[in-house]
């Protein structure tokens, strides 16, 4: 199933408009994510090449020499695993999840207290802490969503939109901790066949709305789905009605261009959305046209009132990479 439903978006992509079809950065992968899905299935996407390359990030190096190393390192002893642990970022991944566990108020919505991530997809890159199963992509959408509650500490969502969601991971966070929540994901194909095939595993086939069923759809009315998430193709966007609580892109807006941010921006201000999260490298992205930088942000969504900006506590990625999280609320 998971397989036709790529090939029904990728042959539906051939007749999008240039606004939603795949930009620079990622004509270079797309290519080989499609070839790593048809050839090994969606059973074990998580360790597709190109998977940890584009998609799913891991803390580990995926670059084979270190890979290696950290491998032989890991069964040489106690000080073996350290140095291994040291190559494979962990300390960094630990720290992420302390200032989860020490920084969420708790008590305020939504809850992401009890974030475990599935195996969905084989992961091999998952670490665990206090018997729960992170990855990089969760902690770095957890650590956003405690910046999110303590910029707004009365915070209360009930609809999230989501650009450029990657294989689902905030959706699983979301969802899963809080029935009153629907998730909306918005992507290019192959991720929203990847996205759709995750999220269908982890809530139930059941709950997630797909891309078959809404293809044919003049206009998608967001209070009439009904299931607890719904995964849409990029070009379906226009068609979105109704009112959005709160919109995330953690990063993909850093690999289109500017003017499709615009288009994207302006979108997601016509839907209402109350609250952006977003996540950004101050100096863009290279292989794009023309970067997406800070300034382009404040620009688009100039209906909004920047609340929280932070490259270091909630923003830093891993070791020497630099990304920014901001909070908005509308004005």
């Amino acid at each position: 199933m998971a397989r036709d439903l790529l090939e029904t978006m990728l042959s539906d992509l051939d007749g999008a408009a240039d606004l939603y079809r795949p930009t620079n950065f990622w004509q270079t992968g797309l290519e080989k994510v499609v070839e790593d899905l048809r050839e090994r299935g969606f059973d074990e996407f998580r360790r597709h090449p190109s998977a940890t390359f584009f998609y799913a990030p891991r803390y580990a190096p995926v670059s084979r020499p270190l890979a290696t190393a950290s491998s032989l390192l890991a069964r040489a002893g106690a000080n073996g695993k350290l140095l291994a642990d040291r190559i494979d970022q962990v300390p960094v991944a630990r720290g992420h999840h302390a200032t989860v566990r020490a920084l969420d108020p708790v008590d305020a919505h939504p809850r992401i207290a009890d974030a475990d991530e599935s195996r969905a997809g084989a992961p091999t890159e998952q670490l665990e802490f206090d018997g729960r199963r992170y990855s990089r992509s969760s902690l770095n959408y957890l650590r956003g969503l405690v910046a999110l509650k303590r910029a707004v500490p009365d915070l209360q969502i009930d609809t999230v939109l989501e650009i450029g969601g990657g294989f689902g991971t905030l959706g699983e966070i979301l969802v899963q901790q809080n029935p009153g929540i629907t998730y909306v994901d918005v992507d290019i194909p192959p991720v929203a066949a990847v996205a759709t095939h995750y999220l269908q595993h982890v809530l139930g086939a059941d709950q997630v709305l797909d891309y078959g069923r809404t293809r044919d759809l003049d206009k998608i009315e967001i209070d009439a789905i009904e299931q607890r998430a719904a995964v849409l193709c990029s070009w379906q966007m226009p068609k979105l009605i109704g009112q959005v609580d709160l919109f995330v892109n953690f990063i993909s807006f850093q690999e289109m261009e500017p003017e499709v941010v615009e288009n994207y921006a302006n979108l997601v201000s016509g839907l209402g959305a109350r609250y952006l999260l977003l996540r950004n490298s101050p100096t863009g992205k290279p292989n794009v046209r023309e970067p997406m930088l800070r300034s382009h942000y404040l620009e688009f969504f100039s209906d909004y009132e920047l609340v929280l900006s932070d490259a270091g506590l909630y923003g830093q990625d891993s070791e020497g990479t630099v990304s920014e999280v901001m909070v908005f609320v509308r004005k």
